[in-house]
């Protein structure tokens, strides 16, 4: 939970140089880019365009690479931002957006957006402690004229998280931020918000508990984007989360135990359900010792899932690596996997 993970970073980040708030413009490394497939794309991505972005661990620090779909160009994207880069996230009319934990006291997140390639990152919505602690898993709207966020907000304690979370979105014409949801943290924290195509509900995940104990849960909830109609989608002890939309809206995927909170060995499998909650089923069945699937994606096409998939239940050892499942036939296959370690991959949007 951010608290846990809030207080470790701040420590660390205060190491870290400062950071320009605005215009890194420079996307790549001075290294030459180098493939990273060793086969030709799955077929639900062989067509994809633009790009795919994907974070890598480099040391301590999560950093966003990009590359195209058939694993040519690939580069560390916003090389002159130190620190962390988070939580990569396309547009339909090719912008990338991302979060960013600045190396303040606080550990602060703050919302970019730049151009696919990763050139031209701008701040938008500055988040100012203590008030706002931060701004995170940005997500476009179908328009791509807002951004929803996940919040916290209030002074951490050694003990306790933020005082608030929540959601808002942001318009990015108008430079404001709409609180969608604003709750006491004992509620849980509100994590990576997903638009529906059509532009009216967000669907999210809700966790709860310490993320090192048996308590620790996980629900998907849905909300329309005035703040109406909450809903929970699935059950606690399912700890289902890191949801994602299909392109013609009609299911939504995630994965139980999302590594994010639940930081201890222990299987994760994919679920598909309806919007409305319904029809909820296993697409994989790793059991109880077997390997993580986890962080899921649907392909432009919506005809399979991009994921992470792990070699064993423990998510701090390597690999992590792409893989991509057929929803049509089952079929699991190996996308991207000559680095040791791929995570949150993130295809760009057919336009």
């Amino acid at each position: 939970m951010v608290r846990h993970r809030l207080l470790a970073a701040c420590a660390l980040l205060m190491l870290a140089a400062g950071c320009s708030s605005s215009n890194p413009d420079s996307a790549r490394e001075a290294a030459s880019p180098s493939p990273t497939t060793t086969s030709l794309p799955p077929p639900a991505l062989a067509s994809a365009k633009g790009w795919l972005a994907y974070q890598i661990k480099a040391g301590a620090q999560d950093r966003i690479w990009l590359t195209h779909p058939d694993g040519s160009d690939d580069y560390q994207a916003f090389p002159n931002l130190p620190g962390r880069t988070l939580h990569p996230d396309f547009s339909h009319d090719g912008k990338l957006a991302f979060d960013h934990q600045l190396s303040d006291p606080y550990g602060t997140d703050n919302v970019y957006v730049a151009n696919a390639d990763g050139s031209g990152a701008q701040l938008v919505a500055a988040c100012k402690p203590p008030t706002c602690i931060q701004r995170w898993y940005p997500a476009w709207s179908p328009d791509s004229k807002q951004l929803a966020v996940a919040t916290a907000g209030g002074l951490p304690t050694a003990d306790n998280p933020p005082p608030r979370m929540g959601i808002a979105i942001i318009d990015l014409a108008k430079g404001t931020v709409r609180p969608l949801l604003d709750h006491s943290s004992k509620t849980g924290q509100d994590m990576m918000p997903r638009w529906s195509p059509d532009g009216r509900q967000l669907v999210f995940y809700r966790w709860r508990g310490h993320p090192e104990g048996p308590d620790a849960e996980a629900a998907l909830f849905l909300v329309n984007v005035d703040g109406s109609g909450l809903k929970q989608l699935t059950p606690w002890k399912l700890g289902c989360g890191d949801p994602d939309w299909s392109p013609d809206g009609s299911r939504i995927v995630c994965a139980t135990r999302p590594p994010t909170d639940f930081v201890d060995a222990g299987p994760s499998d994919l679920y598909v359900l309806r919007p409305d909650g319904s029809g909820l089923r296993a697409l994989t069945n790793n059991g109880p010792t077997g390997p993580r699937a986890t962080q899921p994606r649907f392909t432009p096409d919506g005809k399979a899932i991009l994921h992470v998939r792990t070699a064993s239940q423990d998510w701090n050892l390597p690999p992590k690596h792409l893989y991509v499942l057929d929803l049509a036939t089952g079929k699991d296959v190996p996308y991207l996997t000559s680095k040791d370690i791929y995570t949150r991959p993130t295809p760009q949007p057919t336009p």
